[in-house]
């Protein structure tokens, strides 16, 4: 529940000899974690709209709500690529299959958190989209060529670090 978390990370935070920097998995909004806070679509929805400002407001509306319960850190968005359709954990959390779009989504996303006082997390480097094994279950391999890195998983995070994304999460790929 909202004021749960809100009264564990104030107490922690009362406690603690350093100021705790909290995160959280908010990928589609505080909801996703949290009861009562809003959920959003999946991050591919949002992309097949194709308006990056849906982007930027569902990222500043979990940064507003995350925030007031005490988390300053999303592990959020998205920045693989959609692009193999037998890949297992991807596929719907992904803003789409063309690198430049994707890329335009995530730089709105982090600025949408931005905008709501939340650091952003891109995820997962070096890019999971082409995969066929869950990296929760076992151990992707990307055999692709750097050129091909380089023009098609790379972009996004490029992205997302120009519009400002505090951090990135590797992927054990």
């Amino acid at each position: 529940q909202p004021l749960s978390l809100a009264a564990t990370l104030n107490q922690l935070q009362t406690v603690a000899s350093v100021p705790l920097l909290a995160t959280a998995d908010f990928e589609y909004g505080a909801g996703m974690r949290i009861a009562g806070a809003t959920r959003f679509p999946r991050a591919m929805a949002i992309g097949a709209a194709g308006d990056e400002q849906l982007a930027f407001e569902a990222a500043r509306i979990t940064a507003i709500e995350g925030r007031a319960m005490g988390v300053h850190m999303n592990f959020a968005p998205v920045a693989d690529v959609n692009n193999n359709p037998r890949n297992p954990v991807i596929n719907t959390r992904s803003f789409g299959e063309d690198p430049a779009r994707v890329g335009a989504m995530v730089a709105a996303y982090v600025r949408g958190l931005q905008q709501g006082g939340m650091l952003a997390t891109l995820k997962h480097f070096p890019g999971h989209g082409d995969t066929e094994t869950d990296s929760h279950l076992g151990l992707p391999i990307i055999t692709h060529p750097r050129e091909r890195f380089e023009s098609v998983e790379l972009p996004p995070f490029r992205a997302g670090i120009a519009a400002g994304a505090a951090g990135v999460m590797v992927a054990h790929i």
